[in-house]
């Protein structure tokens, strides 16, 4: 939570329409602007340490990448910026004392409306009702069923 919620308040000082797709993507609109993949290091029942890896769109204008829908910084603000300031603002920003699950839920990629996602049974349209504190994903269906998903276990349909 504290990183994307991080890089999500930088972005906002550049430009508006950012939000978090769970757990930890950043968007612009309906478009990927920043993945965040983090690995722990346990030690027992705790977390010894954590590598966190941030793959933000800067400066790029071409992605032959296989991603559906990708953007960066410069093609939504209309040129190039600086690298190392955008980096700068991040790092200065960052603090696990910060971490605020409420703020977190506000920040959250299509948290308002019913959405197309998809799980082991299919697709199916539901309502983000909200993020556990554990991290897991909780849904309504249109039948009114909630659905739990952890990590990997639904993904969102993002028409190009």
């Amino acid at each position: 939570m504290a990183v994307s919620m991080t890089i999500a308040d930088v972005m906002k000082e550049y430009f508006d329409g950012v939000s978090i797709k769970w757990p930890n993507d950043i968007y612009w609109n309906d478009r990927k602007l920043c993945g965040i993949l983090i690995e722990h290091q346990l030690s027992g029942t705790f977390i010894r340490q954590s590598i966190i890896g941030v793959g933000l769109n800067v400066n790029q204008t071409v992605f032959t990448s296989d991603a559906p829908n990708p953007v960066s910084m410069c093609q939504i603000v209309g040129y190039e910026l600086d690298c190392q300031e955008v980096l700068q603002k991040i790092l200065e920003r960052f603090s696990l004392e910060d971490i605020d699950a409420d703020r977190y839920r506000t920040l959250l990629y299509r948290k308002n409306g019913f959405y197309t996602y998809c799980d082991t049974e299919g697709q199916f349209e539901a309502e983000l009702v909200t993020v556990e504190d554990d991290g897991h994903l909780l849904l309504r269906d249109r039948d009114g069923r909630q659905r739990r998903y952890a990590f990997k276990e639904v993904a969102f349909l993002i028409e190009n």
